[in-house]
């Protein structure tokens, strides 16, 4: 009976992948497109403005709910009262930060400098409400692996968001203030989305209850979570602050690179925290399937990040200009720094999931208060020597965050570290192969889109061959994903 269970999630798991798979790369494709219009209607400050209010925004939203939604897919069963419980805990917790964030707008617009961070922050501090009404049924929909109806919310809000709302007002001359708006009518559509397609019954019995029981897991994994979060954003937060006005041109290059940098993260954090988290959680008790998991899981990331982020660190400089403009040419040298660290921060997700699914949040917060301290003090200590350094340290730590997650959670499951380093040797193959073949093409001197489009034309090919003919050097059947995924299809 185990037996059956565990292979219903897993299959579960296999549909919920590939539905979450589809929702976030439409998302992603739409988000390139609409920030690529953007970019040439919007100033590069303004940019670096939004950067800062989301930042901050971003941080706050996970003290707002105190990880509520996390403990109800983590938890093995869930109640009409911890439903209750989530639901006005969120509420209550989003009213007081949409005032407190209105509150404190004048002073924040003050600190930079910038008086029209004031209304903006307080349009975009709705969304602490917004996004509260919001948890339950995204929460369940995750914990059901439901995804299939969390495409339609998605698209919905996307959709709706930016490409109506975002991309008619830039049109008209609104400048920063269709980005804000944009994120307005985004939150609120997906959370209408959500109830239209998920709707969920609240009430107020036992509330005090379903609170006490959530509160535990939810306070564990917000730590967890801001840790995460600052240390992801304190360099975007800080560039802004270290640098004179006059060079705010550069602190929005930083901005934009760190959005380029973050989208393969969003996909991988969407997939971890949607999928990986919901699924591990399901098994949380079979420690064996565990480490199966994380051992396939990482072999699967890095054969597909390690050598898309190699191609990306060669032609960075091309790839901003093409995605943003020309004013976004010095951007280039900042993308490959930090391009570096999309590889361990990508590997990095498994070690979360695992943490979060195994209720090892607290133990495993030390790790994230480290990675934070050197993000801070690092960025603090690169900025006079150049903005390119920064991407440097941020690599840097984010490669010593990776190493600490990766033994912590190994530590929870009884594993073996090692294993989960050498398992990545798949992609590192084939990230050397595509370095290499790089190299020589740029070599010959060819145009920069010439020489980009070649080199990932060689490196799709060679993926291709890989996965349908080669597919045995990938790995052994126990970590190798394609293998693992012909073991999914029913006969």
């Amino acid at each position: 009976m185990g037996h059956l269970c565990v292979m219903s999630t897993t299959k579960a798991m296999i549909r919920g992948f590939s539905w979450n798979t589809l929702t976030v790369v439409l998302q992603v494709v739409i988000q390139l497109v609409y920030t690529a219009i953007m970019a040439r209607w919007i100033a590069p400050a303004d940019f670096a403005m939004m950067g800062v209010v989301l930042s901050m925004m971003g941080f706050a939203e996970i003290f707002s709910q105190v990880g509520i939604g996390p403990a109800i897919i983590q938890r093995k069963e869930t109640e009409q009262h911890h439903i209750n419980g989530a639901f006005w805990t969120a509420l209550g917790l989003g009213l007081v930060f949409t005032l407190g964030f209105n509150f404190s707008a004048p002073f924040i617009a003050s600190a930079y400098g910038m008086p029209a961070l004031k209304s903006i922050t307080q349009v975009v501090s709705t969304s602490f409400v917004i996004s509260a009404l919001g948890v339950v049924p995204r929460s369940l929909m995750m914990k059901r692996l439901e995804f299939k109806s969390f495409f339609y919310s998605s698209m919905v809000s996307i959709v709706g968001g930016n490409i109506v709302v975002g991309l008619l007002l830039a049109y008209w001359g609104y400048g920063v203030w269709a980005y804000v708006w944009a994120l307005f009518a985004q939150n609120a559509l997906m959370t209408i989305a959500m109830w239209w397609n998920d709707p969920v019954k609240i009430g107020w019995h036992k509330t005090q209850q379903g609170i006490r029981e959530l509160l535990h897991y939810g306070v564990g994994s917000t730590l967890f979570n801001a840790l995460n979060y600052a240390a992801t954003k304190v360099d975007v937060t800080l560039v802004p602050l270290g640098l004179p006005s006059q060079q705010w041109i550069a602190a929005g290059w930083y901005e934009r690179s760190a959005y380029v940098v973050s989208l393969p993260i969003t996909i991988m954090a969407k997939l971890s925290d949607n999928v990986l988290f919901s699924g591990m959680s399901k098994m949380q008790d079979d420690v064996e399937k565990l480490r199966k998991m994380v051992l396939m899981v990482t072999n699967a990331l890095s054969i597909v990040i390690i050598p898309i982020s190699i191609w990306v660190i060669f032609h960075a400089k091309f790839i901003m200009v093409l995605y943003l403009g020309d004013q976004y040419e010095g951007a280039g040298v900042i993308l490959q720094y930090l391009f570096v660290g999309v590889i361990f921060r990508t590997l990095n997700r498994v070690s979360d999931a695992l943490l979060r699914a195994k209720d090892a949040t607290f133990r495993a917060s030390w790790i994230k208060v480290i990675y934070v301290g050197m993000m801070g003090l690092g960025t603090w200590w690169m900025l006079p020597h150049g903005i390119q350094y920064v991407g440097g340290v941020i690599a840097l730590s984010t490669a010593v965050h990776y190493f600490m997650g990766a033994w912590m959670g190994q530590r929870v499951i009884g594993g073996s570290f090692w294993e989960v380093l050498w398992v990545s040797r798949y992609g590192w193959m084939i990230g050397a192969v595509t370095a290499l073949m790089c190299g020589v093409i740029q070599m010959l001197h060819l145009s920069s889109l010439f020489s980009a489009t070649l080199s990932l034309v060689l490196l799709a090919i060679m993926m291709v061959i890989l996965v349908l003919r080669f597919s045995r050097w990938l790995g052994p059947a126990s970590i190798n994903p394609m293998m693992m995924m012909k073991k999914g299809k029913p006969h």
